[in-house]
């Protein structure tokens, strides 16, 4: 009888695709598309209603329909969509684009149809098994120009296999600082879109994201290896946001500074906390003033923070009018009538506060910024780079505690949590030692999987012998350990997890289990480790970078001059030494609390 390699092996021989397309006169329809600029004009108007596009909106989409790469840094609020959804309606092929939240994708094709766009979809987790299988269908029958897709779907051999059949056109990533090991959000699904974009061959590639500095972008193009590509970017300053910090000595002069804020400013809002139980009390403080507030942190269960999240949105009786939050209230938050973002503790980076900051105002009015600067917060934030910057002997440690795990065809599977216990590192210390051991070549960390998953069959319909015994020994074995399941079989971790996703594509099963497994593959051993100098694993230029980032949000906070030049300045963007941004407490005193509201207040 047949193992179950050899019959993967067969099961692969079902999934085939068509060719990829070509015109009616069996032309390859992947060239370049020539628009002139007032068909770009009658496009824009007849697709999304508007009679001209906004600064910068007609390079990017000019350069995408040209096939040009692009990496384009265009804050929040400014149209980036556009950029791509025009040119996906106008080229020959399929625009395919990844976004890292189903909320988002959500609203973007809800809306795309409520315009009478009905040639866009999107493939996530929030489809039913019919749902999922006639997008399919619809790709293969070529009635899809704009596809939304999670980055996790990149997994399934299959679905590239049938992105592959199709002509790509157009590749986009959103929120692509995901991507950079010095941006300020981390996603590991997004390794794997590499190669993706290496097995798809796009025509061009286009890259998006609202705060990147300089460094953070060329870290993004190298990580996914797009060359050449061409940068084009606006300046990151939002002249509505109205910018202010003050200094408070403690907690109990930052309460008093809430208050203060809180008769002044209307409307809904955002006050940003550095630790979960400072947000929780924040919450209750507001509570007892009459606030109708809550707080929202990764402790809170999921149907807890969705609760909070639809109360905020909500226009009712019962909505919130203050969310006191960690940075896990991130992006997807797009309601467009924030009317202040206080920040109760210093972010680590200039880049983090002004992503956070621009979370209000993005319905183009007036709103308000406010940064409470404690001296002690750097202290906080030099702990935290102590605990998350790692040494050779850091390092040392980890590989060989991760050699310790057992191998199945040369992968290891491997808790985060666990780590940290053995350890005795900090998850940001493992997560960053791990980027290290990577970029020395010493292992490749793939995606996230399950140590256990349920599975349960859908459908009687196989079509063969081998697919019929493929789902008996998964059912039989329900919940399934994916390593001892591997290892009895023989099989690849990732190879499983790819047959797996294509069955449940298929209707064949459903499956399902909490992704918190690292799936590792060492490729040189521990022992060559010693050859390794400290200077080639460049220790010192992570805690210079990080401290550097420190000292700019410091700088910042203590500025005697206009706050907005140090933001443009930090964002690589050229401006005069006599520069006022109009925008901040520095430049226009209307920005300050009122003398008589507060002592707290410090007034420089």
């Amino acid at each position: 009888m047949k193992n179950l390699q050899a019959l993967l092996q067969d099961i692969d021989q079902l999934l085939d695709e068509p060719p990829k397309p070509t015109s009616p006169s069996g032309e390859d329809q992947s060239g370049p598309a020539n628009v002139e600029e007032d068909a770009l004009l009658t496009a824009l108007k007849q697709n999304f209603g508007y009679a001209s596009f906004r600064d910068g909106q007609r390079e990017i989409v000019e350069a995408i329909l040209n096939g040009d790469n692009i990496l384009a840094a265009f804050p929040t609020g400014y149209g980036k969509s556009l950029c791509y959804q025009l040119p996906a309606l106008t080229l020959p092929g399929v625009t395919v684009v990844v976004s890292p939240l189903i909320s988002l994708m959500k609203d973007q094709v809800d809306g795309l149809r409520g315009q009478g766009i009905e040639s866009v979809a999107l493939l996530n987790s929030s489809l039913s098994w019919e749902e999922y299988r006639w997008e399919l269908d619809r790709l293969k029958r070529r009635e899809i120009k704009l596809l939304y897709i999670a980055p996790e779907r990149f997994r399934s051999r299959k679905f590239l296999n049938l992105l592959d059949s199709v002509s790509i056109s157009l590749f986009v990533i959103d929120e692509a600082h995901c991507i950079s090991q010095w941006g300020h959000d981390f996603r590991p699904a997004y390794l794997s879109l590499r190669e993706a974009i290496h097995a798809l061959h796009p025509r061009s590639i286009a890259l998006f994201t609202a705060t990147a500095t300089p460094e953070v972008r060329q870290d993004i193009l190298r990580e996914l290896e797009i060359e050449p590509c061409r940068i084009l970017s606006r300046s990151v300053q939002r002249p509505n946001l109205k910018f202010s910090v003050y200094e408070a000595a403690d907690d109990a002069a930052k309460y008093a500074l809430l208050e203060t804020c809180l008769k002044q400013f209307e409307g809904s809002g955002i006050v940003y906390a550095g630790r979960r139980r400072e947000t929780e009390e924040i919450a209750q403080f507001l509570q007892l003033r009459g606030h109708r507030a809550d707080f929202y942190h990764a402790g809170r269960t999921g149907m807890e923070r969705k609760r909070v999240q639809e109360r905020f949105f909500a226009d009712d009786a019962d909505g919130l009018n203050i969310i006191a939050a960690t940075n896990a209230f991130g992006m997807g938050i797009d309601k467009p009538d924030i009317r202040y973002v206080i920040h109760w503790t210093m972010t680590g980076t200039l880049e983090e506060y002004y992503q956070e900051a621009g979370r209000a105002g993005r319905d183009g009015e007036t709103a308000r910024c406010v940064l409470f600067y404690c001296p002690d917060d750097r202290d906080l934030h030099e702990w935290f780079i102590k605990e998350s910057a790692p040494n050779k002997r850091d390092l040392l440690k980890l590989l060989k505690l991760i050699e310790t795990f057992p191998a199945v065809a040369g992968f290891r599977m491997i808790a985060a949590d666990e780590l940290e216990w053995l350890s005795d590192f900090k998850e940001t210390k493992i997560r960053v030692g791990i980027s290290y051991l990577e970029k020395l070549g010493f292992l490749r960390r793939w995606y996230n999987l399950p140590s256990k998953l349920s599975v349960r069959i859908t459908s009687s319909r196989a079509t063969n012998d081998s697919q019929r015994m493929f789902l008996r020994q998964l059912s039989s074995r329900s919940p399934v350990t994916v390593m001892d399941f591997c290892r009895e079989f023989d099989l690849r971790p990732d190879r499983l997890m790819e047959q797996l996703v294509d069955l449940q594509s298929d209707g064949y099963l459903r499956y399902w289990g909490p992704e918190e497994l690292m799936l590792i593959k060492l490729l040189r051993d521990s022992d060559l480790f010693a050859s390794i100098s400290e200077d080639q694993m460049g220790f010192e230029d992570y805690l210079h970078r990080k401290r550097r980032q420190i000292d700019q949000i410091v700088l910042y906070a203590l500025a005697n001059a206009c706050r907005g030049r140090l933001v443009l300045q930090y964002f690589g963007e050229s401006v005069a030494a006599d520069y006022r941004c109009g925008n901040c407490d520095r430049c226009n005193p209307m920005y300050q609390l009122a003398e008589n509201e507060t002592e707290l207040t410090k007034h420089q």
